[in-house]
């Protein structure tokens, strides 16, 4: 393991303290003599990102400190109530969010285990890794609260002469407003960080480590860009903490028809779609607002115990459809390219396998406790002829509304008379079950 003395001043100096037994590990394409001088160039090259790393990290915490010192406090001191507007008396947490666990976390945690691991390139790729879950739950409440903040302080007007003073005790260049967006900044400035120093290491132990850290942080990075989509959702009649994680979100071109209404059937429309473990939202993107925020309108959504998929529609690599058992409702989905389709798809198909499973084993429990000595007979355990011969319904003739067996079927229709204009290809798969 490489170990580094990093003295952080006005500036950094780094002073080079290479462990010999691990020269071999870390040198990749040939030996140290061979390469030696592009080892050493990309050894200095990740002091200088490790020192970085730590330096704007301690910056960070101190800015974070400052903004609750010389703002959120003097808001929440009694002899100052008389002097605020209003709209800010007891509304600290809605301006601030979660600023204060941010800062405690970091100062305490994450900060401090840095400067215990700065030495050695894996161990910081450690901090990262362990501390994934963390950054996820802080920083998607902080951005799913930075609309509340921006209104209040909307109503406002960030030139309010108390806000004024308290920046210019604190000696800020810039108001309240810049420095709230100081953790949106600092979670993207990461995966920068990272990617540097990936740049500059060596295969091995190394390199995974710090791949495996990139890859949290931007796992990170996209959960928190959903969950602020997520909130830009208006007029949706269901409970979205009921629908699970958030899956995938993104934007495609949908073709609706329903046997019911063909008035349904209609031309493309641009829909905002969201994934989740139990629903599918149809959202429709309205015109980005002053503060050039996208905002999307709820349509449409589907119960994922109730739908089935389409892998490939013929003529388009780009599309896939979700429908209804018996194809009353289907939606024909073109995704922007070939491998969103394929990421769409894939995680549907994991959400569909998930809940079979989770009902076969319930069914199982339930079906052992009733009939001990029948449990193998079960109908998903019985082959295509079996259920025939026992006297079982076929599976494509199972309905939603009257069956609350799951069923499987590899024909995406279930009216041979009534093909879709575009006849779907390849694998479709059905899973239904009561909601």
């Amino acid at each position: 393991m490489e170990t580094f003395n990093v003295v952080l001043k006005t500036g950094y100096k780094i002073v080079k303290d290479f462990s010999e037994p691990h020269k071999n590990m870390e040198t990749s394409g040939g030996s140290e003599s061979s390469g030696g001088e592009d080892a050493e160039a990309r050894r200095l090259r990740r002091g200088h990102v490790l020192a970085e790393l730590l330096q704007t990290e301690r910056v960070y915490v101190q800015e974070l400190g400052s903004i609750l010192t010389g703002y959120k406090e003097e808001l929440e001191k009694p002899e100052n109530q008389h002097v605020l507007p209003a709209a800010l008396i007891g509304q600290t947490d809605v301006l601030f969010g979660n600023l204060h666990e941010l800062f405690t976390f970091h100062q305490e945690i994450f900060l401090k285990d840095l400067e215990r691991s700065i030495s050695a390139t894996e161990l910081v790729a450690l901090c990262f890794v362990e501390k994934r879950d963390t950054f996820f739950r802080l920083y998607s409440y902080y951005c799913q609260n930075i609309p509340r903040s921006e209104r209040l302080r909307e109503t406002l007007v960030d030139t309010h002469l108390f806000l004024q003073a308290c920046q210019q005790r604190l000696g800020h260049k810039l108001p309240l407003a810049a420095y709230l967006l100081k953790p949106v900044q600092r979670i993207t400035k990461y995966q920068l960080l990272l990617k540097d120093l990936l740049r500059y290491s060596e295969c091995g132990s190394m390199s995974s480590g710090l791949q495996q850290a990139l890859d949290c942080m931007l796992v990170v990075l996209k959960c928190v860009n959903d969950s602020m989509h997520q909130i830009a959702i208006t007029g949706v009649p269901v409970d979205l903490n009921q629908q699970g994680e958030l899956l995938l979100q993104s934007s495609f071109l949908v073709v609706s028809e329903n046997k019911r209404d063909l008035r349904l059937r209609i031309r493309p429309r641009r829909r905002h779609i969201f994934l989740y473990e139990k629903a599918m939202l149809f959202c429709k993107p309205a015109t980005k607002n002053s503060h050039n925020k996208a905002t999307y309108h709820f349509k449409h959504d589907l119960q994922m115990s109730q739908i089935g998929l389409t892998e490939s529609v013929k003529g388009d690599p780009r599309k896939f459809e979700v429908w209804r058992q018996g194809r009353a409702e289907v939606h024909t989905i073109t995704a922007p390219t070939a491998d969103v389709k394929r990421a769409w798809v894939e995680r549907i198909k994991r959400v569909l396998l998930d809940q079979l499973n989770e009902l076969k084993g319930e069914r199982v429990r339930q079906y052992g406790a009733q009939h001990r000595t029948l449990i193998q007979t079960s109908s998903w355990e019985l082959g295509p002829g079996a259920a025939a011969r026992a006297g079982a319904a076929p599976a494509r003739a199972a309905s939603c509304d009257a069956h609350d067996e799951p069923c499987w079927s590899t024909d995406p229709s279930d009216d041979d008379d009534d093909e879709p204009e575009h006849a779907p290809v390849g694998t479709s798969i059905l899973y239904s079950m009561t909601a």
